[in-house]
């Protein structure tokens, strides 16, 4: 399975926000958010999130404990109410500077969600030189 694609949903005045159907059913009835080292948040499938978790166990201690606190730590278990919305926790919505518009990008196994204006801005800014550079470096 791989994520594609991008959606815009409004968050409620609830902090409730949809799950963009097309993404609803491949993440299943339950599936995990957190923060990364950008600003944005990542969603992964509850197979994914545990491949991933085994990941960062498999670290040195030492490595892997700033990690774990970081990332495991502020991840949200979620499990979409019956019309496909789900609640996201403030600490995450800070993080990401979320507070109305989300927009939902599919990038492979995760789904990466960012709030708008910030996914906008990305997309203005994109350097397409440095992007045809690593394609080519890596063969694609």
């Amino acid at each position: 399975m791989s994520f594609v694609g991008n959606y815009t949903h409004s968050m409620d005045a609830k902090k409730r926000v949809f799950i963009p159907s097309k993404y609803r059913e491949d993440l299943g009835d339950e599936f995990y958010i957190t923060r990364k080292f950008g600003a944005y948040l990542s969603i992964y499938t509850a197979e994914d999130w545990d491949a991933y978790v085994e990941k960062i166990s498999k670290l040195p201690e030492t490595d892997a404990e700033e990690i774990q606190d970081y990332i495991l730590g502020a991840a949200q278990k979620c499990t979409p109410d019956a019309s496909g919305r789900i609640i996201i926790d403030d600490r995450l919505l800070r993080h990401a500077g979320i507070t109305k518009n989300i927009v939902f990008v599919g990038a492979g196994k995760q789904i990466r969600v960012w709030a708008e204006d910030v996914w906008n801005k990305r997309e203005e800014t994109r350097d397409f030189d440095k992007m045809r550079d690593t394609m080519r470096q890596y063969g694609l």
